[in-house]
């Protein structure tokens, strides 16, 4: 093994890499964790721990309250540049602190949309706020629904769940894009992500993912095609779910069995019958001693 210490563009490929994959709710105590094991400020410097806690941010769809109280999205599909990061809901833009994931101040720029769009995008995010309600925890997941002047609407969903007092943490992200305006078949395309972490007594991650497209029907009218995209939007993320519950099943059933000895050191099947084991030490009592 090498001696060498490594450069300091390989340490900081390192630090990103761990903060990047920090799970939900952990982001921070891994930023303070991976600075003291660096220990070198030039090269994890302030700049550089604010670049990729912003990358980390829309990365995870983190979500933070506006001065209002509003849960606000932060997304690739939203950001206007660096620290500005848009409400569709209203059009507002607003900055973002990505060290302290937390909005400042909200900027005097609006998003104003084609007429048509906007009553897609605030019909399709009325029923994606319905949808939430009726398959997520209260309080812990935030949809948005992003649309731009060409017809493309852009959904994003980010749940989280965060127990950290209680050793684990989880978060979904989901996101699907169509176009809308138009009448007939369409295709909707999703992606929906997985991180959860648990560690009492050690530490598991489970990352998983699935990127699916569905067919649905569009029309002119607002309403029904929101209410075509959130149906679309509930059996991909079922099917998802049942999924992962049949590998949790299976899991137990075939991987973890698979892994195990089916012979113990001995090379001879347990007997699992107490009795057997109790005459067995009766007998070995019994035994009769040399003298």
């Amino acid at each position: 093994m090498s001696d060498e210490e490594a450069t300091p563009e390989a340490k900081l490929n390192i630090a990103t890499y761990f903060i990047m994959n920090s799970p939900p709710g952990e982001v921070h105590d891994v930023v303070t964790d991976v600075t003291k094991l660096l220990n070198d400020p030039r090269t994890l410097s302030d700049a550089a721990i604010t670049k990729i806690m912003r990358d980390y941010n829309t990365e995870q769809f983190v979500v933070a309250n506006d001065p209002d109280g509003v849960p606000i999205m932060v997304t690739a599909y939203g950001q206007v540049d660096g620290e500005s990061y848009l409400d569709p809901n209203t059009g507002r833009v607003l900055k973002f602190d990505h060290k302290k994931q937390k909005f400042t101040e909200v900027i005097e720029k609006k998003q104003v949309l084609d007429e048509t769009i906007s009553k897609f995008r605030e019909k399709t995010a009325k029923s994606l706020d319905t949808y939430l309600e009726q398959n997520f925890k209260q309080g812990k997941c935030v949809g948005t629904v992003y649309g731009s002047d060409n017809g493309k609407l852009t959904i994003c969903i980010s749940a989280r769940n965060v127990n950290l007092s209680n050793f684990w943490t989880g978060g979904w992200r989901s996101t699907y894009s169509l176009i809308v305006g138009t009448q007939g078949e369409s295709e909707i395309k999703g992606s929906v992500k997985i991180n959860v972490h648990y560690f009492e007594d050690g530490n598991v991650q489970l990352h998983t993912s699935l990127d699916k497209a569905a067919k649905l029907n569009l029309s002119n009218d607002a309403e029904a095609t929101a209410n075509e995209i959130t149906k679309a939007i509930g059996k991909i993320e079922s099917d998802f779910q049942a999924q992962l519950e049949e590998m949790y099943v299976n899991m137990h059933h075939k991987t973890f069995k698979a892994m195990r000895r089916f012979y113990p050191v001995t090379r001879s099947q347990m007997i699992w019958n107490a009795s057997a084991h109790t005459l067995n030490t009766e007998i070995s009592k019994e035994k009769p001693t040399n003298n």
